[in-house]
């Protein structure tokens, strides 16, 4: 008699379609360090894999002493074998992406909040509220690193829950340090003299508001930051410069500040940024191709002040004067 696939299938479900109980239960709790309310579903969730790892009974009649007595029996070293497997592929899966990446995902399934999100993973997170497909929705940023490592946590899990949908944010990255003048354009900041002295502190801080930016490019009309940042009405930009960096070409039609000799001077305007929600609006503009750095400004006619400006990474990328 033919027997479809389908039919198999069916024949399984019902098979299994009952709840794991007492000394079953306890050996899957000893063998893998999970709780009773958990084991039953883990159970049946692994008998219904119909394409899961067997051995054959050559296989397990020659482990079969050695591993009950380390107190399994066929089916928990089967899942044993699965687990060794997911955990093989996850130490060789490839890095996809850059650890300073940021991502967003929306909040709910494995993780309502970022403390729940902490708890499991060990992984920190920036909480956002936003608007989802239906109302107001609370999101997590965190960066590339922490992606991957939600990714691995979920699939090391059994049974494995839902993926959030991860979406790449490409800003700016701003990390600027405390105990350093790093990062800053023009200078090396590992040297001795640039390191953090007594009494004093490096400007402009990380969250130091309002801040003034050094614009170059685009950026230099009114009307783009305007648009931008979503202002009522037109910036007033205050001619400027700075000094150690140089401008080049990326793609043709960008500039892109990069460092340079100390005497090096870039001209532009400047523009104070009065809160975090607008330079976020700038680093969105700007995107990952560029870092937010340290420069001292040259505001013509006016003052010198410590301010920051927008410094190109992606060297590769850029044209062949």
């Amino acid at each position: 008699m033919d027997i479809s696939w389908a039919a198999l299938e069916e024949m399984a479900v019902t098979s299994f379609d009952y709840e794991p109980m007492g000394e079953e239960i306890d050996r899957w709790c000893n063998l893998f360090d999970i709780s009773r309310s958990e084991a039953p579903e883990i159970i049946k969730e692994f008998r219904m894999d119909l394409d899961r790892r067997r051995l054959t009974n050559d296989q397990w009649d020659t482990i079969k002493d050695d591993k009950e007595a380390e107190g399994y029996d066929r089916e928990t070293y089967e899942y044993q074998i699965q687990l060794s497997l997911t955990r093989s592929r996850i130490s060789k899966r490839p890095k996809t992406c850059d650890d300073k990446a940021l991502f967003v995902f929306k909040l709910g399934s494995p993780f309502a909040d970022v403390e729940s999100l902490q708890a499991a993973v060990g992984v920190s997170a920036t909480l956002k509220r936003g608007i989802g497909e239906k109302g107001d929705a609370n999101f997590a940023h965190i960066t590339g690193a922490a992606k991957r490592a939600i990714e691995d946590w979920i699939e090391s899990q059994s049974p494995r829950p839902p993926q959030p949908t991860f979406i790449r944010l490409s800003q700016s990255p701003k990390d600027l340090s405390d105990k350093s003048c790093h990062p800053s354009l023009g200078i090396d900041s590992s040297l001795p003299q640039y390191r953090l002295q007594d009494n004093l502190c490096y400007t402009p801080t990380q969250m130091e508001y309002p801040v003034w930016y050094l614009f170059y490019g685009t950026l230099m009309d009114p009307e783009t930051v305007q648009k931008c940042i979503s202002l009522p009405t037109t910036p007033q930009l205050v001619p400027a410069s700075t000094k150690g960096g140089i401008l080049r070409s990326w793609g043709r039609k960008y500039k892109a500040l990069v460092d340079g000799p100390a005497d090096a001077r870039v001209d532009g305007f400047a523009y104070k940024v009065e809160t975090a929600e607008h330079e976020e609006c700038l680093r969105f503009r700007e995107t990952e191709a560029y870092e937010v750095v340290r420069c001292r400004i040259n505001l013509e006619g006016v003052e010198e002040v410590w301010g920051l400006t927008f410094r190109f990474v992606k060297h590769d990328e850029l044209d062949v004067d």
